[in-house]
């Protein structure tokens, strides 16, 4: 018997002769954090030829479709980022302070809130190169902290990778690869499956995705993309937030007009959690179908912005549990107020994968950041942004959980290899679960040092 996913099989079968699509990654954060996965726009400047035009208009640049959290923009050589040296290297020296470093709710029944000096040290690379057919954009960085007064583990990795790349394999044949993680301590609501709080240990959460492109006509044209996401925390005790989500889609886009790109999508996912054998807990391995209708929009050279909206529907691997329905949306808006400023803005609202979720569980959420940089002079920048989600779940023994990041930044550009920062986070987390709520306030003054 036909199914859904006989269904979306054939539909991404059928249009698999030849694509090209890609994405946007944001820049590397020298505190080994990232940003916000929709960001990238905020540091480059981008030329406003649509995704669907034609190739002619293209042979400058790559165009970055929307979509999958990624507001659409295009990467021309000798623009934006581009205009920068190929290779650079920078070095980050930080001392700071948490004052919740075990991000504790200070309830007796758990270890008293206790805070802590931390000094940190990273190396980064930076590696852009653009020509004609292809386009490289590589930034990473790896360190340790080092928690002068915490029980356990004191020195902590960490790091994270900011990947994108495209190919023109012919003028109307595109592929790109995109792939961007962190592994941290800290808590983070910036990336779409990341923890409101974190066992102390560490976590990797890290996104991919692979995109082909067909181009069918000048404003007709189909993306096969396939994406793959996952978090993992390392401690010796498991966790039920561990898992891997892999992602197939097939989107049919018409350029309206050099502003508009109507989009069709199908997607199916398959989640899979890690092996729990050792505890009485049954994880909720399911498949996904979306149905999905949005729109890339490029108004002009400051503003650009993706959005989807559906419907979702979920099946259960465990026999006797029921399939479940969702709506589903996503929003990007990226916009450069002024010359000197530039506002970020993310929304999402569905099935979330990031918490604790068992069989008699179906966690959804809303997650949304907003993010704004001004310079103020030739030297000076600032930073500020926010970012709050709020999980959902069906099942008593879930907790519903609501957080709320906030933060700010200053840097100093001392010389043209030295920059100077301030920084200061706080994170407040309320849940039903007493024992699951926090706030933890972060401080770090450093330098960044580069060749």
């Amino acid at each position: 018997m036909l199914n859904r996913s006989h269904a979306l099989a054939a539909l991404i079968i059928c249009t698999s002769v030849a694509f090209a699509q890609e994405a946007a990654t944001p820049p590397v954060d020298t505190t080994g954090q990232a940003g916000n996965r929709s960001s990238a726009s905020s540091s480059s400047s981008y030329s406003t030829t649509p995704p669907e035009a034609s190739a002619a208009d293209q042979s400058e640049g790559f165009s970055l479709p929307g979509g999958m959290g990624y507001a659409p923009l295009d990467f021309t050589p000798g623009q934006g980022r581009f205009d920068r040296k190929p290779l650079s290297f920078g070095t980050t020296i930080q001392q700071g302070y948490d004052d919740n470093v075990e991000a504790t709710s200070g309830d007796p029944r758990q270890a008293p809130v206790k805070g802590s000096l931390v000094t940190a040290l990273s190396e980064g690379v930076d590696l852009l190169l653009a020509q004609s057919r292809y386009g490289l954009s590589l930034g990473a960085n790896a360190g340790g902290q080092y928690y002068w007064d915490r029980a356990g583990d004191q020195l902590t990795p960490n790091g994270g990778l900011n990947l994108i790349f495209g190919y023109k394999l012919t003028p109307r044949v595109q592929f790109s690869a995109i792939v961007n993680g962190i592994y941290t301590t800290q808590p983070t609501l910036t990336m779409v499956n990341g923890l409101a709080q974190s066992n102390g240990k560490g976590y990797l959460t890290a996104n991919s995705k692979f995109d082909l492109l067909y181009r069918w006509t000048p404003r007709f044209s189909t993306d096969t993309a396939y994406s793959i996401n996952g978090i993992y925390q390392s401690s010796s005790i498991p966790s039920n937030n561990n898992n891997l989500n892999q992602i197939v889609s097939e989107s049919f886009r018409y350029a309206f007009s050099h502003l508009v790109t109507g989009v069709l999508e199908g997607r199916y996912s398959r989640i899979t959690y890690n092996n729990l054998a050792s505890t009485n807990v049954l994880q909720s391995d399911s498949n996904t179908y979306y149905a999905l209708a949005g729109a890339d929009v490029v108004l002009s050279r400051r503003f650009s912005g993706a959005l989807r909206a559906g419907s979702t529907t979920r099946d259960y691997q465990l026999a006797g549990q029921s399939s479940t329905t969702s709506p589903y949306a996503e929003s990007t808006l990226n916009y450069t107020v002024t010359r000197t400023s530039a506002l970020n803005l993310d929304v999402r609202y569905g099935y979330d994968d990031s918490s604790s979720s068992t069989v008699a569980s179906t966690s959804k959420s809303i997650r949304t950041g907003l993010s704004y940089s001004q310079a103020f002079t030739s030297k000076l920048r600032g930073t500020a942004g926010v970012s709050y989600s709020h999980i959902d779940n069906s099942s008593n023994t879930s907790p519903t959980r609501d957080a709320l990041s906030t933060s700010l930044g200053l840097q100093y550009a001392l010389s043209q290899s030295t920059t100077l920062f301030g920084s200061f986070s706080r994170m407040d987390v309320t849940s039903s679960e007493r024992l699951q709520e926090y706030t933890k306030d972060v401080y770090y003054l450093g330098a960044t040092f580069q060749y």
